[in-house]
């Protein structure tokens, strides 16, 4: 996946909303942090192929975003802006309208089959993990997964509809822990995978991507994606 400047640009804007004011030897002075909000694009949908997003009329990624490609955070004026996806040819295949605010940080994903594209957008936290931990949120964007039901360690913490967000929770880093994902009611396991790849002190999204019964000619199995928002 491509992360270019991520961290950086999270941590900046961490700083800066933060930071209201200094003080030099000849005096206070007031600092105006960047009046933007920040946002993740990502391409969550398996049979898309390159998308590029625009934020009004304005190109949001340069380099085309194939399935499993995020990047950010990028920079958005505040207000109601209308967010959009497009092809290589320049045909819009989605939008969606959001107000932002100075200082929100989101990531918005191109999620569902192909030909029933559409945008959807999630709001990111810059809380920090407590001492010795990570911090995670487990996000469905698995089109044929109404629900999915995530557990630890055997315990569930997380039931999740189609493009159903959990809240942000912190977790030990340890490669023992196991996530396993189920279809709500079903016994079957669909993915499991460990936290031994997450950092302490880190934030990040853990989505639920490709399908759980593959179209023919399909190799986009059910399984989860790791973004490191910080």
């Amino acid at each position: 996946m491509k992360f270019p400047n991520l961290t950086r640009c999270l941590a900046f804007a961490a700083v800066t909303m933060s930071m209201a004011s200094c003080s030099t030897d000849s005096g206070d002075y007031t600092y105006e942090p960047p009046q933007v909000a920040y946002g993740v694009v990502a391409n969550a949908s398996p049979d898309s192929g390159d998308l590029y997003f625009f934020a009004d009329d304005n190109a949001v990624n340069v380099n085309g975003l194939n399935y499993t490609d995020a990047e950010g955070y990028y920079s958005f004026s505040p207000g109601e802006r209308v967010l959009k996806i497009k092809d290589e040819t320049g045909e819009v295949l989605a939008t969606d309208t959001l107000t932002l605010t100075v200082g929100q940080v989101f990531s918005t994903f191109a999620v569902n089959r192909f030909e029933e594209i559409e945008l959807v957008t999630f709001q990111d936290s810059l809380e920090y993990p407590a001492t010795n931990k990570a911090r995670v949120r487990f996000i469905n964007l698995t089109a044929d997964a109404p629900e999915i039901m995530i557990y630890k360690n055997s315990q569930t913490i997380a039931t999740l509809p189609f493009k159903g967000s959990s809240d942000y929770m912190d977790v030990e880093v340890d490669a023992l822990e196991n996530y396993v994902f189920k279809l709500a009611g079903s016994e079957q396991t669909l993915y499991t995978m460990t936290n031994g790849n997450l950092e302490v002190g880190r934030i990040y999204t853990i989505y639920t991507k490709g399908y759980v019964y593959p179209p023919a000619a399909s190799n986009d199995t059910f399984s989860a994606e790791t973004i490191r928002n910080y």
